[in-house]
């Protein structure tokens, strides 16, 4: 990470703050990719407030794509960090039902700060941080759908459920599983529908506990939405 020509599956949105701008990095399994730049247009309190709620709409639209960690950047001079941290828990507590919230003491604004990120390791070792978290969330998603039996397990269930429009809330897959049905028309028609239909899609690590309970189940998991 990064390499050039690969992507990879989606891992991390790389927020690096500073008083102007919150500039949005999206990390892959094999890459990263410059995001948008979301900038601050004053510092009242409405300004602030424009600005955090711009940050979590692009945010809401990235966890459609698989990101299911948050990591923000930013030094020690930067004083609205915590400010955007203690938002999200006050008015956008859901987020962190779904994202596993991380903090980097660096500066993430250029794509030489993000680089030099890389080079020392901190994005990776912040990745891997929180992925046990997010390890922890998708077991607990995951059970509870178990219990509940509104789960489908093959991509042909997934598509006789789209047919009789069930919509489908959220849908798990193996890295092995998606390295396999990667290059599948169907595969990924499904998967965008399911995306289109606001369902959240995540692939999960093969080193993490959730994916052996995954395999188990063949390596795919749709929960279908009461």
């Amino acid at each position: 990470m990064p390499k050039k020509g690969r992507r990879g599956y989606p891992t991390a949105i790389l927020i690096g703050l500073d008083n102007q701008a919150a500039n949005i990095w999206l990390v892959y399994s094999e890459s990263i990719k410059k995001g948008k730049k979301i900038m601050k247009l004053g510092n009242d309190e409405k300004a602030v407030y424009k600005h955090y709620e711009e940050i979590v709409e692009d945010i809401r639209t990235l966890l459609l794509e698989g990101f299911n960690q948050l990591l923000i950047a930013s030094t020690e001079k930067y004083t609205r960090k915590a400010g955007f941290i203690e938002y999200i828990n006050r008015s956008h507590g859901w987020l962190n039902k779904k994202l596993t919230v991380k903090e980097i003491d660096k500066k993430a604004v250029t794509r030489m700060d993000v680089l030099q990120l890389v080079k020392m390791n901190i994005i990776q070792e912040s990745v891997a941080e929180a992925s046990v978290e997010s390890n922890e969330n998708v077991m607990e998603r995951l059970e509870k759908a178990l219990n509940s039996g509104d789960v489908v397990f093959t991509i042909e269930e997934l598509s006789y459920a789209l047919r009789d429009e069930a919509v489908p809330e959220f849908i798990l897959v193996t890295e092995k599983f998606d390295k396999s049905w990667r290059a599948n028309r169907r595969y990924q028609s499904m998967i965008q529908r399911a995306k289109n239909m606001r369902a959240t899609f995540t692939i999960v690590k093969c080193d993490v506990s959730a994916s052996a309970r995954l395999e188990q189940l063949g390596g795919f998991v749709s929960v279908i939405r009461r």
